[in-house]
């Protein structure tokens, strides 16, 4: 190979790999995603997860589920459960609890794909807002939500027991 063609292939796979694609959950995808879900929630059962999956794509244009992340190559890379509820001060908001990503180079593309499906949904199902509780890994989440402006207005929020 020389240099001009192993330029070219490198370029091809970076591309590849940055390209993500999100989309909702399928009922296909729910024993592949579980991996993610146990990232998310460590304590996580595999019957609690498949319950819950089940319900969330039963409905799958509903106010509760979880959006999933591809790469180029096709590989599960990210999940995003949600819900709409309703906040007393700013209305109908997506609520998101966690976010779950993995990515051997570079997670920021599969972050960034979940902020923008999550503003995609939260518009789609008529919230005014998205609300973000995050633990420590999840602040790249918040990042990307706010690099877009006049974006929805995204509140960050502390887990409290």
């Amino acid at each position: 190979m020389q240099a001009g063609e192993t330029a070219s292939l490198a370029s091809s796979m970076k591309s590849r790999l940055n390209s993500i694609v999100v989309t909702r959950l399928s009922a296909d995808e729910i024993d592949e995603a579980f991996g993610l879900a146990r990232l998310a929630f460590p304590g996580l059962t595999p019957g609690r997860w498949r319950a819950t999956a089940r319900r969330w794509t039963a409905h799958p244009a509903g106010a509760t589920g979880a959006l999933v992340a591809r790469d180029g190559a096709g590989r599960l890379s990210g999940l995003a459960p949600f819900t709409v509820r309703n906040n007393l001060q700013a209305g109908r908001s997506l609520w998101v609890e966690r976010v779950a990503s993995f990515s051997l180079l570079d997670g920021r593309p599969v972050v960034e794909g979940l902020a923008d499906g999550l503003r995609d949904v939260a518009r789609t199902l008529g919230c005014s807002g998205l609300t973000v509780q995050i633990e420590t890994g999840d602040r790249a989440l918040i990042s990307a939500l706010g690099r877009k402006p006049g974006s929805a207005k995204s509140t960050l929020v502390s887990a409290t027991i």
